[in-house]
């Protein structure tokens, strides 16, 4: 029994070799350098491979996704190794005798035929970056070109010599390469993805080589490669464009014509499948830059089953901002109405403020001489006392917590994790169109990775608990004796933030149901206990209108803001730092004013 399993983990860890060797990830194309310098640098082509020059077609279409080692055949190297043929055929190699599910007459699966140096016979083929110089040495001096290939050749490498250094025909050969099958100009039998020459022209890849976007086209098992990472040449779009970051959905499920997006069950990312047409020509390579909401739609449709929402939903916008990495957008009919009646709303706290005081002087003109009172401070020997009293009393609100340590943990539950938001969505936003090639950028604008996931769940957590708190804490108060003194219970406020944060994490955990939960995105941990609740339920078709109603919600809180007691979150750091600037208020606990608020 023992034995057998010694046999098994042998030929399971040769298998994981032969995975990783060259031969498995064979090319079509011929390193000259590594070729020169190989036991066989000085043989022919039609040595080893006389038998293509006879095929009907070369390449054929239906040989591609072959691996190398169906093309091979022994007996193209016994024609010249008939000594080691002979070992070979006695049982034994290299002086190591094989053993019963083992055979020697598979000669790749340890030797390269175009890199093999001499020497290596027992270690396996030359390593990719072995230096050719080392071994060039041995012979004759440096030099500073390789010899040519023998006139005979010359056809060949037209197709299979590879690049090397600034060999400019080397583009221009790889991309005849793989136009001898995908040129509808030839049309060969058996083709995919046939590409029209003359549209071709018109894309906007039609300078660049196909191996950029293709890197793996020239090996064997062709049609079992991976597309390349557009992101080698392209940064993500800002979220203003996309109207989210799309962090798990490939490039080409938007851009690429007639492809259909699918979702990988296992990653949970967008990708896409093209339909196999053969001799067919495919609008692929077309591309296409989505301009309006009818280019979602190929994804964002009723009953879709990758989990995107069946509405096309606007960007985040400006006044996501104190909570989200949002937008500078102001587009959307719930963002417009909602700073609109903002904007109307201080202006009415703002006439009734200067209403005050000397009732010859007009409003316009007390507002005129308040600010030029505060840029006057400001600009003024005394910076340094208004910077001290933002930063103690507005900030870490130090008058707060000196009147009571319970309500500044409860106000602190509120202000900080929004403070800690507008932070992180501010300098998000900032990054991704300043410096967008940080890779940092897209980790905080990515709501499923791990670190974005775990603060902005606990940030919101904290919201609620704080405005529980405050709610309790004056349903527990006697309201003819701790309350005395204290400004009402501002509940229309207690209700539209705890209903913000409420509908945000029913959103998220709807998301996380439609989508799978990616990759990191279970580090939400709010998000992700309600997507469990949520698991098995067709959210697709309702998701829009949740996150309509987290919309509106905070566009109802942006314009109850100015007549809420709230507004003093914005107000008393601006009036303390004005008292700080007074000569005269500088050494009192406080002003009335700023008592008042």
């Amino acid at each position: 029994m023992s034995a057998r399993l010694n046999i098994l983990i042998v030929a399971i860890s040769t298998l994981i070799l032969l995975w990783q060797s060259d031969a498995a990830q064979a090319s079509w194309l011929i390193d000259h350098e590594r070729f020169h310098v190989s036991v066989h640098g000085q043989l022919s082509c039609q040595d080893c491979h006389q038998d293509v020059g006879e095929r009907r077609r070369h390449p054929d279409p239906v040989d591609v996704n072959r691996s190398l080692a169906e093309f091979f055949k022994a007996e193209q190297c016994a024609a010249c190794h008939e000594a080691v043929s002979d070992e070979i055929a006695e049982g034994s190699h290299a002086g190591r005798e094989a053993i019963p599910w083992q055979g020697f007459d598979l000669c790749i699966e340890c030797h390269d035929p175009h890199y093999q140096v001499s020497g290596d016979g027992e270690n396996g083929p030359a390593a990719p970056d072995a230096p050719a110089t080392e071994t060039c040495s041995q012979c004759h001096e440096f030099q500073d070109r390789l010899p040519e290939f023998a006139d005979q050749d010359q056809a060949c490498l037209q197709c299979h010599l590879a690049a090397a250094g600034a060999d400019a025909g080397a583009e221009s050969r790889i991309d005849d390469l793989c136009r001898h099958c995908h040129s509808s100009a030839n049309r060969q039998p058996g083709s995919f993805a046939l590409i029209d020459e003359d549209q071709y022209e018109a894309t906007p890849h039609r300078e660049v080589n196909c191996r950029l976007c293709h890197p793996q086209a020239a090996q064997f098992g062709h049609g079992r490669q991976q597309t390349g990472d557009c992101r080698r040449c392209h940064l993500p779009h800002d979220e203003k464009m996309t109207h989210d970051l799309h962090a798990v959905v490939a490039c080409g499920a938007c851009h690429l014509n007639g492809i259909v997006p699918a979702r990988d069950a296992a990653s949970g990312r967008i990708d896409w499948r093209k339909p196999r047409h053969a001799d067919r020509i495919s609008p692929i390579h077309g591309m296409q830059i989505p301009q309006k909401e009818d280019d979602c739609r190929s994804c964002h449709t009723a009953g879709n089953t990758i989990g995107a929402a069946a509405m096309v939903l606007p960007a985040k916008s400006l006044i996501c901002m104190p909570c989200h990495a949002a937008t500078l957008s102001v587009g959307d009919a719930t963002t417009v109405l909602s700073l609109v009646l903002f904007a109307a709303g201080l202006v009415v706290i703002g006439s009734v403020w200067f209403s005050g005081g000397d009732p010859t002087v007009g409003t316009g003109l007390k507002l005129a001489q308040s600010i030029r009172a505060v840029m006057g401070a400001v600009f003024s020997s005394r910076i340094n006392a208004i910077l001290s009293s933002l930063f103690l009393d507005g900030l870490l609100q130090r008058r707060l917590f000196r009147a009571s340590k319970e309500r500044w943990f409860l106000h602190a539950l509120v202000f900080y994790p929004f403070l800690l938001r507008f932070i992180w969505g501010l300098w998000a936003l900032t990054a991704s169109l300043q410096w967008p090639q940080w890779p940092g950028t897209w980790d905080m604008l990515d709501k499923n990775h791990p670190l974005t996931a775990f603060i902005f769940d606990l940030s919101g957590v904290m919201v609620i608990v704080g405005v529980a708190g405050m709610i309790v804490h004056r349903l527990s108060r006697h309201p003819e004796g701790a309350t005395a003194g204290l400004p009402a219970a501002d509940w229309p406020a207690y209700a539209l933030m705890g209903g913000i944060m409420i509908a945000g994490f029913v959103l998220e955990g709807m998301r996380m149901t439609m989508t799978g939960s990616p990759t990191g995105a279970s580090y939400a941990f709010a998000g992700d206990a309600i997507s469990r609740l949520l698991a098995g339920i067709e959210l697709t078709g309702i998701y829009g209108y949740v996150w309509y109603l987290h919309a509106v919600l905070t566009g109802a809180f942006v314009v109850y803001l100015p007549f809420s007691r709230m507004l003093h979150m914005i107000m008393a750091p601006v009036v303390l730092a004005v008292n700080a600037a007074d000569s005269k208020e500088a050494g009192r606990p406080g002003s009335r004013e700023a008592r008042r608020l």
